[in-house]
């Protein structure tokens, strides 16, 4: 019985952390959504942010619905002028992660430059830390669609277009077109590419 009352215990515990946790990044979204108002800079509601003091946006972005930015103590995020960061997006940065102007970046894309270990397969993955941060970096004028995963080390060109879906895991040249899982280069962007979009699947 002492046994089972202590793993609820535990198991109480560590809810009452995470719901806290989850106020704490909601009100800090409230307040950067504030102060930001008057930068230039248009924040949706449900916006959730851990480490603001880490995280410089340009002027005329916007970041749509209930996305969320999280930063470690040594991380940085950067976003440049003009670009867009779709509803429940989520961008999480251990050392490095810059977004270049005019990015588009659609709703539920996830963009990290770090992974979880799994080296020992006798201990549950979410308590064997992090592992070593790679930076990303998004070149400006690109465009990534929905559900898009951007991994550790990646470092996207200017003027990509990313299909929707896709698992980015490794750098791609300017102006190309991926797709799949992992996301592979289609060709180059083009008027006739974009506007009727067999190349996006």
């Amino acid at each position: 019985m002492t046994a089972l009352s202590n793993a609820r215990s535990a198991g109480a515990g560590y809810v009452l952390r995470m719901h806290l946790l989850f106020v704490r990044r909601r009100l800090a979204g409230w307040f950067f959504r504030l102060t930001h108002a008057f930068r230039g800079v248009y924040i949706e509601s449900g916006f959730m942010i851990e480490g603001a003091d880490r995280v410089t946006l340009g002027p005329g972005v916007v970041v749509q619905r209930r996305a969320v930015f999280t930063t470690t103590p040594d991380g940085r995020l950067t976003v440049g002028a003009g670009s867009r960061i779709g509803s429940d997006a989520v961008i999480a940065v251990a050392r490095e992660v810059t977004v270049g102007r005019d990015v588009l970046i659609a709703a539920r894309c996830y963009i990290s430059d770090h992974g979880h270990r799994f080296s020992d397969p006798g201990r549950p993955v979410m308590h064997q830390g992090a592992d070593v941060p790679r930076p990303v970096h998004i070149g400006d004028g690109s465009w990534l669609g929905i559900n898009v995963c951007i991994l550790p080390g990646v470092t996207l060109g200017s003027n990509c277009v990313v299909g929707a879906n896709s698992v980015v895991t490794q750098s791609i040249p300017d102006g190309a077109v991926v797709a799949g899982v992992p996301a592979r280069v289609l060709g180059q962007a083009s008027p006739l590419t974009v506007m009727d979009g067999k190349a996006l699947g």
